[in-house]
């Protein structure tokens, strides 16, 4: 053992004819094998004299000792567990790390026992001690004195938990907690894992990494990742990304292209990938970002079927005799004409993109004029969301409306790509583990 651990020993009665040999001697021999900085007895009310009469015998060490605070709670597990995980609690926060701690949970009553191993679990103790017997004799009692001091490692137990709570995690679609949760296969911490446990979690952290930079609309961080190539662990299965993932995130890694043509398709892309990262926010109550995301996707959209028209909706072509007869409307009735960038291009706005399309014949047009200004909540009303120009939510804490628009917005894909919109949109949902993953 470590030369600066702490032992921590449940005590209990022993055999009342016969303490020293059943209670004193055994506790002696699993403090003296280790060398600690302090050992801390856990004695009932009834054996805090054991506890003192060995912590006067003990001299090459310091003892303290921290009773149960009840009579009798010695066999109530609960109030013996919040005894002990607070005193391990109390380590843990002046410094001590869970891997200088040790429980010997031999001594005490059966509920004594059960509590100091919970305790230990709950805070990653990665070894518990016990005292098993040597020989026997005709009664089957163990021999005094014969008494083996063993131990046994919880990182199996430990590691399957993070384990669980990882796969919930993706199913809640915490990726970047994942990370934070299973220890990295390079890490000290990793080497303490049972290699087929280890075996999993590096299976596991590369999905999340992908994952994870997929959500965050890193695309081309994602493409880059290495995922597994063996095959996915029973229960993981769900999160492994099928061909049809990942041939979405590829796509919407690659450049745009210059051409406004060429880029009606992978804007298209974007506009569903949006749509889809925007319920997951909706899903998580982050409103104000799914507002934002919505207005995109409507926006993209407009700039998408813009693009048929081979024109990018942030260079306008002046001569364009549509555009040039938009302008002069928009001058003659007093309104804000399309800007002009300092690079000296043109720039539509969302609503004048819309109602450029209108000009042009686009069947969609007016689809995106009235969708700005329906329901409960607009989306223009994004403007105003204090991560926009505003100063605070406008996008409350009922989550319906949002719903509503994002039915609407739903509809619109698919009326835009009727062919292929329905599969898209089904793939890039997949990341919404909660709706998708079946155990």
């Amino acid at each position: 053992m470590s030369h600066s651990s702490i032992l921590l020993c449940t005590i209990g009665t022993g055999n009342i004819d016969q303490l020293r040999e059943t209670l004193i001697e055994p506790l002696k021999k699993s403090i003296h094998k280790g060398e600690w900085t302090q050992v801390i007895l856990l004695p009932s009310q009834l054996t805090t004299e054991h506890a003192t009469l060995l912590q006067r015998e003990v001299q090459d060490v310091p003892i303290d000792i921290r009773a149960l605070p009840l009579a009798g709670a010695e066999d109530d597990v609960d109030i013996c567990f919040g005894h002990f995980d607070q005193v391990i609690e109390e380590q843990l926060a002046s410094g001590v790390s869970p891997t200088r701690l040790l429980a010997d949970f031999t001594r005490g009553t059966k509920a004594m026992s059960a509590a100091l191993v919970l305790a230990a679990v709950r805070h990653d103790l990665p070894q518990l001690r016990y005292i098993s017997g040597g020989k026997r004799d005709q009664r089957g009692m163990v021999v005094a004195g014969t008494e083996i001091v063993s131990e046994v490692k919880t990182t199996i137990a430990t590691a399957r938990k993070r384990l669980d709570d990882a796969h919930q995690l993706f199913r809640r679609g915490n990726f970047a907690a994942v990370l934070d949760l299973l220890p990295d296969p390079a890490s000290p911490f990793a080497g303490v894992w049972p290699d087929e446990l280890n075996s999993v979690a590096s299976f596991v952290r590369p999905l999340a990494r992908y994952n994870a930079a997929w959500d965050r609309l890193d695309y081309r961080g994602a493409a880059t990742i290495e995922l597994p190539v063996v095959p996915a662990p029973s229960k993981w299965k769900a999160f492994e990304p099928t061909p049809e993932v990942r041939q979405w995130v590829s796509q919407l890694a690659i450049p745009l292209p210059d051409d406004a043509r060429a880029r009606e398709e992978p804007l298209r892309w974007l506009a569903i990938d949006l749509l889809a990262n925007g319920e997951r926010r909706l899903r998580d109550q982050q409103f104000e970002d799914a507002l934002i995301r919505a207005y995109r996707v409507l926006e993209l959209v407009g700039q998408l079927r813009l693009g048929k028209q081979g024109i990018h909706s942030d260079d306008l072509p002046e001569d364009d005799p549509v555009v040039k007869k938009f302008q002069e409307e928009l001058a003659k009735k007093k309104q804000n004409p399309i800007d002009r960038l300092p690079n000296q291009k043109l720039a539509a706005s969302r609503e004048q993109v819309a109602r450029l399309l209108k000009r042009f014949g686009d069947p969609l047009a007016q689809k995106l004029l009235d969708l700005a200004n329906v329901g409960q909540i607009k989306v223009t009303r994004r403007n105003y969301s204090a991560l926009i120009h505003g100063f605070e939510s406008v996008s409350g804490s009922d989550p319906e409306p949002l719903r509503e628009l994002y039915k609407r917005l739903d509809t619109l894909l698919r009326d835009d790509d009727e062919t292929h919109a329905p599969q898209w949109l089904a793939v890039a949902r997949r990341l919404d583990y909660g709706a998708t993953a079946q155990d």
